[in-house]
């Protein structure tokens, strides 16, 4: 009985460890994670066009897979990078889904594409962890964005930061004959009384060089 006693209490200490570090834990294996899907989008290979993740790492992470894992031939669009804000996501090709949200960032509609003028993109912010879109803010006008396809590298400059209304959607768009940009989109002001972000968070970058 005593034996049992002390195995429960290590087992909740355990647990009291885990839940004290979890959004640690949850950032070191998102990363671990992004980088076996930037990895192998990035080595091109036609026959190991999915990533397979493992129980804990879907668990943790809570990103979704199908039973072959996460298609990276079909689904992805590209890679995006602000090292001035330590992001390095995977980018999904519209529709923007809750799953694709959880596995990464991604286009808004399923007809955005990189020849648009205006290119959508929106992840979550993800509290506590360095993950997604979470560090945004702390990119500042100025900085440099990328976006890496198989075939190219895309460098971006970032030329205003601002927040909207929800509804506010004339950031989406197109202005023919301007240079191409990207819109990056993620929520801000959280209200814990209607647990709703009631703001959205733009960052606004235009092509400088492909």
């Amino acid at each position: 009985m005593r034996i049992l006693i002390r195995l429960l209490g290590v087992l909740m200490i355990i647990a009291a460890i885990m839940l004290f570090f979890w959004q640690d834990i949850r950032e070191y294996f998102t990363d671990q994670v992004n980088e076996q899907i930037i990895t192998a989008y990035q080595a091109n290979d036609v026959e190991k066009e999915h990533v397979k993740l493992n129980p804990i790492e879907t668990f943790v992470t809570g990103i979704e897979q199908d039973t072959e894992g996460i298609n990276i031939g079909e689904d992805m669009a590209g890679i995006l990078e602000i090292a001035s804000a330590d992001i390095l996501e995977p980018v999904y090709l519209g529709p923007l889904t809750e799953e694709k949200m959880r596995n990464g960032v991604g286009f808004l509609e399923e007809t955005d594409n990189l020849d648009m003028q205006n290119i959508p993109i929106a992840g979550h912010r993800v509290e506590g962890a360095g993950i997604r879109f979470n560090y945004i803010d702390r990119a500042a006008v100025g900085d440099e964005i990328k976006f890496i396809t198989r075939d190219e590298t895309r460098v971006y400059e970032i030329k205003e930061i601002f927040e909207v209304d929800p509804s506010e959607v004339s950031v989406l768009d197109q202005t023919e004959g301007a240079t191409q940009e990207l819109t990056l989109i993620t929520c801000e002001e959280y209200n814990p009384e209607t647990l709703l972000f009631e703001k959205r968070l733009i960052v606004k970058a235009e092509l400088v060089s492909a």
